[in-house]
């Protein structure tokens, strides 16, 4: 024999009944007729195969059964309360440990608002943030140090899921008192004697800055190696030389001493958000994907 089970409704009816002391109020507080109310609580009692009331000159007295009951079902209540404050902290992000990481370029310059905004939509948010290079990025991913980085190159590994968000350009970083300093644009052919700073062949922007030489035809002679950008750029305020840095570089704060030039033919520098597939998402991570694509939109020019 099947023991006997009350459903949700019928618990919401005992509560109601409980608390008010009558029929008429647990029908008022439930919003039901009051002999809808009745047929259901002698259902209920059929149910359960016990009285839960006494009814004495017009009167529902609890009996020791019922009492037993109703504190059991304040527990329950007790259990849904606190499960409905969880479920509201999650929502607000309150609690919670945000990891995020980025390319040096990107985390001096676009990541801050991005930042800015998500705390902005989850006060109680605590964030993690993390400058990593090249050869740091797969395993602070890998081995889930963090949820999110930023980067101007794809990750390669199969675990990590690499999403094209936007795209910015390699610009040229002059000191001011150099006479290119007077012109908007130039060309790659306009730096060919110049002293230049620039970085390994190997990494992302030296790549995209050998396409740039390659397809000018021009010889790309290296004064001086850098592996940041932001190193190169206090470089070039020191006079010892120009740079060509990515757009994102230029975004930021920097010395009067230093003018940042457009290429007539500037070689892209593209802009990835990277996660681990095998990481449970938040709906935080959601949201700090969706700001990301959206800061990439209508980015200011460098000055």
């Amino acid at each position: 024999m099947a023991e006997p089970m009350l459903t949700i409704r019928q618990i919401e009816i005992f509560r109601a009944i409980m608390i008010t002391k009558t029929v008429s109020g647990a029908a008022r507080m439930l919003g039901i007729s009051q002999p809808g109310l009745s047929r259901m609580l002698g259902h209920m009692e059929d149910r359960l195969q016990f009285r839960l009331f006494d009814r004495t000159r017009g009167r529902l007295v609890p009996t020791q059964e019922a009492g037993t009951l109703f504190d059991e079902i304040n527990r329950l209540y007790k259990g849904f309360d606190d499960l409905s404050h969880v479920i509201a902290r999650l929502a607000k992000g309150e609690d919670k440990l945000f990891r995020v990481a980025a390319s040096p370029s990107l985390g001096h310059s676009i990541v801050p608002p991005m930042l800015a905004r998500l705390i902005a939509n989850y006060p109680g948010l605590t964030i993690q943030f993390d400058i990593v290079s090249v050869e740091q990025t797969v395993d602070y991913l890998a081995i889930q140090r963090g949820e999110y980085a930023l980067t101007v190159f794809p990750v390669d590994h199969p675990n990590i899921l690499s999403s094209r968000i936007g795209m910015g350009r390699m610009v040229c970083a002059v000191p001011a008192s150099h006479p290119l300093a007077q012109r908007e644009r130039i060309g790659v052919a306009d730096i060919a004697d110049e002293q230049l700073l620039s970085f390994r062949p190997d990494t992302p922007h030296g790549r995209i800055i050998a396409e740039m030489f390659d397809k000018a035809g021009v010889t790309l002679n290296v004064a001086t190696y850098i592996r940041f950008a932001e190193t190169a750029v206090a470089f070039v305020a020191n006079g010892m030389g120009i740079a060509l840095v990515d757009s994102f570089t230029a975004m930021q704060p920097h010395a009067e001493s230093v003018k940042f030039l457009e290429f007539e033919e500037p070689g892209a520098v593209p802009v990835y958000i990277n996660r681990n597939l095998e990481a449970p998402r938040a709906i935080i991570g959601e949201t700090f994907e969706e700001i990301a694509r959206n800061a990439m939109l209508g980015l200011p020019r460098p000055r």
